[in-house]
């Protein structure tokens, strides 16, 4: 991709792909990430459920999601550095293990508490999927640069986008049912399950010998390294921190739905999986269309201004509509633009970042992504303690607002 006088455009590659091992690593890439977001799909969808409808659950869960992301805001930066100087597919498999081991604390945390008042196994277990999911978003953005080329950088993310909707949202809603009616404990000998046929696709995907090589400096250099990329491009750098508030406000939405459900008398568990399927609906319509159009794009910037005009919209009118229907029909709206803006935005970072780096500068947008869910949720607690969760809702319409001003000023500000 090329910057140039304001504008952005897709460059094109003129390596070729073998297209026996492009589709191989494709599938197996596929596949693994399916498994692996039956794990984010339970803790990030079903676990806030069952925290939120328990006695006080609202108040617990809002402050152990600002907590958790405050945590997480200071780490991730420093994910970046090991991303660039260590193997991306030692790195892939690693998460996973410790994501595996992970569940098996969990399993015996459930069985160690009083069965009446499990909510600290639950809040491990949402710990523990929200740190893998803050860690795997930059390394497997990294690996896909490794294993691809540039030409498909569009398509495999779209792909990806498609996939990861369908198996985190369809899992946790179907996790929702299966705890209500067999318990924690099957939901954590699948989860453990899937993880572990992740840990073997990954490590049969070719990766290409030449792509990256890792450094052998040290993090703490890395790391501010990391911060010269991205000083030293700040258009980018505000673009793609625009490009990601649709992202922060659909986590900061992973507060406000389930609490805004169990409020609402006509809301059931049935009704926070009805709307996250809905939103999976629109994530992988999202994907379809821009896979398939996004050869007819000449100017994607202009794309990107347009799907964060449209995400605001829809937020404003949830703010108008927050009661049961306006839930349930414009899920799919949020998930659509949610999806078009995140496969633009990676793709935009991956095209623009080279394979060395965009470690690093995919970190600190994952720190700075962290920081504004940790403010934002801190923001909404406090709102939703003090004035209710309507209020909530518009603070989130009003943050989302300001995406595609500062895109639109951070495109257009240099010639």
């Amino acid at each position: 991709m090329k910057l140039n006088a304001g504008k952005i455009s897709f460059s094109k590659t003129t390596r070729a792909i073998p297209p026996a091992i492009w589709g191989k690593n494709l599938y197996l890439l596929l596949f693994s990430n399916t498994m692996a977001s039956i794990g984010t799909g339970v803790a990030m969808i079903a676990i806030p459920w069952f925290i939120a409808a328990r006695d006080g659950g609202d108040v617990l869960f809002s402050s152990l999601a600002t907590a958790v992301n405050v945590v997480l805001f200071v780490v991730t930066p420093f994910i970046g550095p090991v991303i660039d100087g260590w193997s991306r597919k030692g790195l892939m498999v690693a998460l996973r293990v410790v994501f595996l081991i992970g569940l098996c604390t969990v399993y015996f945390l459930h069985y160690a508490e009083d069965i009446d008042n499990q909510t600290f196994s639950l809040v491990v277990y949402y710990c523990l999927g929200a740190t893998f999911y803050a860690f795997n978003i930059p390394l497997r953005g990294a690996f896909v640069q490794e294993v691809f080329h540039g030409s498909v950088y569009l398509k495999v993310n779209s792909i990806l986008e498609i996939e990861n909707q369908v198996a985190a949202v369809l899992t946790g809603v179907c996790a929702i049912f299966l705890v209500e009616n067999y318990g924690i404990d099957y939901l954590l000998t699948l989860n453990a399950s899937a993880y572990f046929l992740a840990i073997i696709c990954i490590s049969l995907i070719d990766v290409p010998v030449a792509a990256h090589r890792p450094g052998k400096g040290s993090v703490a250099a890395s790391f501010a390294e990391g911060i010269g990329i991205a000083i030293s491009r700040p258009r980018l750098s505000m673009m793609l921190m625009a490009a990601s508030v649709p992202y922060i406000v659909v986590i900061l939405y992973t507060v406000l739905h389930p609490v805004a459900l169990s409020r609402l008398s006509d809301a059931s568990s049935s009704t926070y999986a009805l709307v996250e399927m809905l939103f999976a609906v629109g994530a992988i319509a999202g994907g379809m269309i821009l896979g398939k159009t996004a050869k007819f794009f000449h100017s994607p910037q202009k794309v990107l201004t347009k799907a964060l005009v449209a995400f605001a919209v829809v937020a404003v009118l949830q703010a108008f509509f927050p009661g049961y229907w306006g839930f349930v029909l414009l899920a799919a709206a949020f998930g659509f633009w949610n999806a078009v803006v995140r496969i633009l935005r990676q793709s935009l970072l991956m095209e623009q970042v080279s394979v060395g780096e965009v470690g690093r500068l995919g970190a600190l947008l994952q720190s700075y992504i962290m920081f504004m869910r940790a403010l934002t949720l801190y923001v909404a607690s406090a709102i939703i303690s003090g004035a209710g969760v309507n209020y909530a809702i518009l603070f989130a319409a009003l943050f989302s607002g300001g995406a595609p001003v500062l895109f639109w000023l951070s495109s257009a500000g240099e010639k």
